[in-house]
């Protein structure tokens, strides 16, 4: 009985049934839309595309994907957010159907841009959504569990994709993934009509050590840039991790393939490997950021990819490079899933649904114009050169992580 009531209470701190289904329901989410980049060298194999024509795939999707943020977080502050996001993951589950049965690179384009603008209901609503049923101190935990589910979903696309491309072709991969969406998008509207959330507005657990920009309460409503300025810096430097990181991950399956001469199926196998590490990224974000602090957190997460970024683009293809494939993962979704309990605790109820889609259109637009522009140079000098250049980058970019880290510590 002890054992049983240590596991209900691990359980509860970690969101309990609310995070779990917001959990599945973004695994549902995710798992059509981890499939592109995935199954990318089999759509270029079948089409004939070159690195050009490769990114603007990637782009048609993740660009409008990231302009529908901000759409998606101005609707959820206006029209009902339950309803907004089923409609979105019933958009999300019709274009992977309508994915299995384009029949030419122009018709996929358009539906991957209706596949984009569907995406962009979800994450701003559930990330804005979370806090008003947790108190500050598991938010971290809670934005953690919700992030498993897409790591999850993430994480799956590529093995399951990989694995039906490989049997049926990489079209009845899209069809037959893009289904969850659909069954998501029912329990959205029954289950989320009956449950209320719980006014946590602004609570903080001051024996908590979280960071101390949280929300005062206040009568007086603050503008974006006010909520935001103490930790804007910050959020702008994880931004611009995050652009670096997705820009290298997108590639990662042509690249094992071309220089590493590795099979499209392999190559779909080992993506799913940098994804499974995603997993845990989500939960050692979550749980330092209640434990350590978010913004101390986050600069651990930005500090240590760089480096594992480098040694992604020039170790030999062996087990140690897929252990470094495993930490890059793991780095790349740390680095978000402690910024969004930073985001949530400096943010006013009234203000998260918009701040969100913001966030999130920045991050999703971002890597949507780095994808053609890398590309466009893989053609040019190459997709090895390209690799070391963002690797470069992202050194550079831990550096400055370095910087904040010691300028927190002098001001303590």
């Amino acid at each position: 009985m002890a054992e049983l009531s240590k596991l209900r209470k691990l359980f509860h701190q970690w969101g309990g049934n609310t995070a779990t289904f917001f959990s599945i329901i973004h695994l549902s989410h995710d798992l059509s839309l981890g499939l592109l980049v995935a199954l990318l060298p089999f759509i270029r194999a079948d089409l004939g595309l070159n690195y050009l024509q490769s990114g603007l795939l990637v782009s048609a999707f993740t660009i409008t994907f990231g302009l529908s943020q901000f759409l998606g977080g101005w609707l959820g502050s206006r029209l009902s957010p339950r309803i907004v996001m089923a409609v979105g993951l019933v958009g999300v589950g019709l274009s992977g159907l309508a994915m299995g049965f384009s029949p030419t690179y122009y018709f996929i384009l358009c539906i991957l841009v209706i596949m984009g603008v569907s995406a962009g209901a979800y994450h701003p609503l559930a990330n804005a959504m979370l806090p008003s049923y947790f108190e500050s101190a598991r938010r971290g935990k809670v934005v953690a569990l919700h992030g498993i589910g897409g790591n999850i979903g993430f994480a799956m696309s590529p093995i399951l994709g990989g694995l039906l491309a490989g049997t049926l072709g990489w079209r009845f991969g899209y069809i037959i993934l893009s289904l969850p969406a659909l069954v998501a998008a029912m329990f959205v509207l029954k289950k989320l009509r009956r449950e209320k959330p719980v006014n946590h507005e602004d609570s903080i657990n001051h024996t908590s050590n979280v960071d101390d920009t949280s929300v005062e309460p206040t009568s007086r409503r603050l503008g974006i840039i006010q909520a935001l300025g103490a930790i804007a810096a910050l959020c702008i430097l994880a931004i611009i991790v995050y652009f670096i990181a997705e820009t290298a991950n997108s590639y990662i399956p042509i690249y094992l393939v071309d220089k590493h001469n590795v099979t499209p199926f392999y190559a779909a196998m080992l993506l799913g490997i940098i994804r499974g590490g995603g997993i845990i990224g989500s939960l050692l974000g979550g749980w330092l950021s209640d434990k350590c602090g978010r913004k101390q957190a986050l600069l651990l997460a930005i500090i240590a990819i760089g480096p594992v970024l480098y040694f992604v683009t020039t170790l030999p293809f062996s087990i140690l490079l897929i252990v470094t494939f495993f930490c890059f993962g793991l780095l790349a979704q740390m680095g978000p899933i402690t910024t969004l309990p930073l985001i949530m605790d400096s943010t006013p109820a009234y203000l998260r649904t918009t701040v969100f889609g913001i966030y999130f259109g920045l991050t999703m637009q971002g890597t949507g114009l780095l994808q053609p522009v890398a590309g466009h140079f893989m053609d040019i000098y190459g997709i090895v050169y390209v690799f070391n250049v963002l690797a470069l980058i992202g050194i550079t970019l831990s550096l400055v992580g370095v910087i904040f880290m010691i300028g927190t510590r002098l001001r303590r």
